[in-house]
C-alpha cells in the first residue's frame, strides 16, 4: 500500500469530463448517499453564458446528488494516511505555507476525505475541494477531495481511516469504485482563503491567491473586480489557489465572483486584507443552489 506524495507541478484550470466541488455540514457530520444541495440566497445568479473555459456537464442525478463523468470502476482504494494532521504529508490543496485545512473547513467538511492519483486524472489540482461519490461492499459515501500525488494503481485513490472504514475496506479488500459528484452544504456558504505569506512580506497587496471552500458545484472560473474596473479572470495553479494578475493594489478590498460547472454564479465583496486574518477563511454570502 502506498501513501500520497506531494506533487508540486503545475495544472491548468479543471476542465476534464469529469470534474467536482466539495462541501459539507457545519459540524464534523459524515455524509452518505442522497445528499441535500445548498441553498443559494440573492448573491447567487443563474447566468446562460459560458463564462468557464471549459464545460463539465451533470452525467446523472442521484437525489439530490449529482454525479459527473463516467466512474472509475474496480480501482485501489488505500488508506493513506489522509487526514488534516497531515500525519506524514502535507495535503496538496492546502495552502503551500504548510498550513492546515482551517478548522472551520475540517469542521464543513468531516472526517470522509480522499486524495486523488496526481500522475493519472487531468488537471488534478482542478479537482481540489470537490467531493468524490464512493462505492464498496454494498456501501456508499460522499468524500472531499484535499490532496493528490502518486498512487499505487491508475485512479486509485487514498482514504482516510474513517472513510475506509465507513466502506468495509481492509488490507486484504481494498477495490471499489468512485465518480465526482456535487458536495453537500446544507445551507453553508463558499468560504475564500488567501495565501498569508504575501501579507508577511511587506504587506505585499499586489497579487492575490485564493482558495475556494465548501462550494456546492465545481468551480470552472473565479474573477476579481477593483472598484468601477472590469472583471479579470484568474487562473488556477498547482495547489488549486486561483491566481490573479499581479500589478494590481489589492489592498481596499475587491469583488470576487465564481462560476459554476452549470453556469450558476456568485458574487462576493471581500475586506481589505488588512483585516483578514488568514487562518480565518472569509464567508461569502450563498451558496451554488
Amino acid at each position: 500500500m502506498r501513501s500520497l506524495v506531494l506533487v508540486t507541478f503545475g495544472f491548468a484550470l479543471a476542465c476534464s469530463s469529469s470534474s467536482n466541488t466539495a462541501s459539507n455540514l457545519g459540524t464534523s457530520t459524515n455524509t452518505t448517499v442522497n445528499t441535500s444541495t445548498g441553498t443559494g440566497t440573492s448573491a447567487t445568479t443563474q447566468t446562460s453564458a459560458n463564462t468557464s473555459t471549459s464545460t463539465l456537464a451533470s452525467t446523472t442525478t442521484d437525489g439530490n446528488l449529482i454525479l459527473y463523468g463516467s466512474p472509475f470502476t474496480n480501482v485501489n482504494m488505500w488508506e493513506g494516511p489522509v487526514n488534516y494532521t497531515e500525519t506524514n504529508y502535507h495535503n496538496a490543496c492546502g495552502l503551500e505555507d504548510g498550513s492546515k485545512f482551517p478548522t472551520v473547513i475540517q469542521n464543513l467538511y468531516g472526517n470522509y476525505i480522499i486524495g486523488l492519483d496526481g500522475n493519472n486524472i487531468p488537471n488534478v489540482a482542478g479537482h481540489c475541494d470537490n467531493c468524490a461519490q464512493l462505492t464498496a461492499n454494498g456501501k456508499t459515501i460522499v468524500a472531499h477531495i484535499v490532496t493528490y500525488g502518486d498512487e499505487n494503481g491508475v485512479d486509485a485513490i487514498d482514504l482516510s481511516v474513517e472513510a475506509r472504514s465507513a466502506l468495509g475496506l481492509s488490507d486484504s479488500n481494498w477495490t471499489g469504485t468512485w465518480q465526482f459528484c456535487s458536495c453537500p452544504t446544507n445551507g453553508t456558504p463558499i468560504y475564500y482563503e488567501f495565501d498569508s505569506r504575501q501579507w508577511a512580506d511587506n504587506n505585499n497587496f499586489w497579487y492575490m491567491r485564493i482558495w475556494t471552500r465548501n462550494q456546492h458545484l465545481p468551480i470552472m472560473r473565479l474573477e476579481t473586480k477593483l472598484g468601477s474596473a472590469g472583471w479579470v479572470a484568474a487562473s488556477q495553479v498547482g495547489d488549486g489557489a486561483w491566481e490573479t494578475e499581479s500589478g494590481v493594489d489589492f489592498s481596499g478590498g475587491f469583488q470576487v465572483r465564481v462560476t459554476a460547472a452549470d453556469n450558476q454564479q456568485i458574487t462576493d465583496t471581500i475586506p481589505a486584507p488588512t483585516g483578514i486574518n488568514p487562518a480565518n477563511p472569509v464567508a461569502g454570502k450563498a451558496n451554488f443552489q
